[in-house]
């Protein structure tokens, strides 16, 4: 637009189409950013279901993914969300690891004792 008054564009000078945005993504780029929101939510939905085999499938399925937008070649946003969903992923799957661990540590300390209280009685 050489008229910063006039919104219009200048005879001669490209116009965009009507409604369309100036800046379009691919549709294979837009499925990336879908698929990151539901693995990041999907991630935390595992504390309630699903557990370490949800969140786990959910850290395999963003490497994918970041490995598919690197391809494609996507904008850094598009890789920000990707990578803080994987992210988010990985402390889900990190925070089962460690319960289970605490519980069968928890576990194994009772069996430990409860035999050496048998023994000693």
């Amino acid at each position: 637009m050489s008229d910063p008054v006039n919104g219009y564009p200048a005879a001669g000078q490209p116009q965009q189409a009507y409604g369309q945005p100036a800046y379009a993504l691919n549709p294979e780029i837009e499925k990336i950013r879908s698929n990151a929101s539901t693995a990041r939510m999907l991630s935390f939905v595992s504390f309630l279901i699903g557990g370490l085999l949800l969140a786990g499938g959910m850290w395999f399925w963003t490497n994918k993914m970041a490995e598919e937008a690197k391809i494609l070649g996507a904008p850094m946003d598009i890789t920000a969300d990707v990578e803080s969903a994987r992210s988010a992923a990985k402390i889900c799957s990190i925070i089962h690891i460690a319960v289970i661990a605490a519980v069968f540590l928890f576990f194994i300390v009772a069996a430990v004792i409860g035999g050496i209280a048998a023994a000693n009685s």
